[in-house]
C-alpha cells in the first residue's frame, strides 16, 4: 500500500458508487481499503473497496484525526459538483 495513504482523496470507478470520491480512512486486507465520504458511508461505517476500483489523487486531507465533517469539507473543496 505505498501509494496510497490515510487521508488520500480517491474517486471510485467501478460499481453503484461510481464517480462518487472519497477519503481512505483504513487499511484491509491485501488489495484492498476502508474508505468513507462523511455523508452516506461515515468514519464508523466505511465501505471496503478494492484498489483497482478506485482513481487515486495526489492530494491528502493531511491529519489522521479527522471527522465526518473534514472530510465532507475537503471532498467539496477538490471537487466539482461537490457532495
Amino acid at each position: 500500500m505505498a501509494f496510497l495513504n490515510l487521508g488520500q482523496l480517491v474517486t471510485s470507478k467501478k460499481g453503484r458508487d461510481s464517480g462518487r470520491m472519497y477519503v481512505v480512512v483504513g487499511f484491509c486486507d491485501q488489495g484492498y481499503v476502508q474508505v468513507a465520504d462523511g455523508v452516506v458511508r461515515t468514519r464508523k461505517r466505511p465501505k471496503r473497496k478494492n484498489i483497482k476500483h478506485l482513481v487515486v489523487h495526489k492530494v491528502n486531507l493531511g491529519s489522521e484525526t479527522f471527522q465526518d465533517r473534514d472530510i465532507r469539507e475537503f471532498i467539496k473543496m477538490h471537487s466539482f459538483t461537490g457532495i
